[in-house]
């Protein structure tokens, strides 16, 4: 069992450190990809606005607030075949969903299945971690999060039904983890949250990390897009127009 008044002390953690603490990270995480491997089986990579919609579900059961995003992110993809690596993720006509915490945390699990997305370039992609990142101002150069707007769920009938039964699964799996799991047992192995843990994760020799170093020491440009809309928020932060198309289906602001 893990006693309420662990969790208690956790959410204390948290907000003394406006940082969500690493245990709870390790529960959220470790619930919802599991939940998620579970309910979408092969479409996993799909649901980046269920896994966010149920990890802020959680958050809020322990008090901590957070906030859906929809935007643009772009990510070092690399392959087994070390002779291919080429950038990845969703930006211009493609969007993605991401959640952020009262502690300016970004978080997003769907982002470790982006190997398996439809629309992978090839079968043999290397999974990066999953995210969860402490300090949104300061990104490694293998990785941009771009935001367009927040955003709430706003999804059609059998979507919003499924994301219904998908949650109730979530609490349900949470409560469970809570009343038989352990501290001890609250594993979550692939996580990025700071330049120092992501430097650490490369000498032990993350899979992912250790190819996208080749990004860095090519000195490899993000996309131009990318660039561009970069530039474009570093000058004009909230004030700068949405650039995504077809974003209306998913969310409203």
């Amino acid at each position: 069992m893990i006693k309420p008044g662990f969790i208690k002390a956790q959410v204390a953690k948290s907000a003394a450190n406006r940082q969500t603490s690493p245990f709870l990270r390790r529960l959220v995480f470790s619930v919802v990809d599991e939940v998620a491997v579970a309910h979408y089986g092969a479409l996993y990579p799909t649901k980046c606005l269920q896994t966010s919609a149920a990890i802020r579900a959680v958050l809020e059961r322990f008090g901590i607030q957070s906030r859906l995003w929809v935007g643009a992110v772009c990510v070092a993809e690399v392959f087994e075949d070390a002779g291919f690596a080429s950038w990845g993720g969703f930006w211009d006509q493609d969007h993605h969903l991401w959640l952020t915490t009262e502690y300016d945390e970004l978080v997003d699990l769907s982002i470790s299945q982006v190997h398996r997305h439809p629309r992978s370039q090839r079968s043999d992609g290397i999974g990066m971690p999953a995210v969860w990142w402490s300090d949104i101002g300061q990104w490694p150069p293998v990785i941009r999060y771009l935001p367009d707007a927040p955003v709430k769920v706003a999804l059609p009938g059998e979507d919003a039904a499924d994301l219904a039964v998908f949650q109730g699964k979530v609490m349900a799996a949470l409560d469970a983890r809570l009343a038989t799991g352990s501290v001890q047992d609250t594993l979550y192995a692939r996580m990025l949250c700071d330049v120092d843990a992501m430097n650490e994760a490369t000498r032990r020799g993350d899979p992912w990390l250790t190819r996208a170093v080749v990004f860095v020491d090519g000195r490899i440009p993000f996309p131009a897009w990318i660039q561009e809309r970069e530039r474009e928020l570093n000058q004009l932060g909230a004030a700068a127009p949405r650039r995504l198309a077809g974003l209306e289906a998913d969310a409203a602001d």
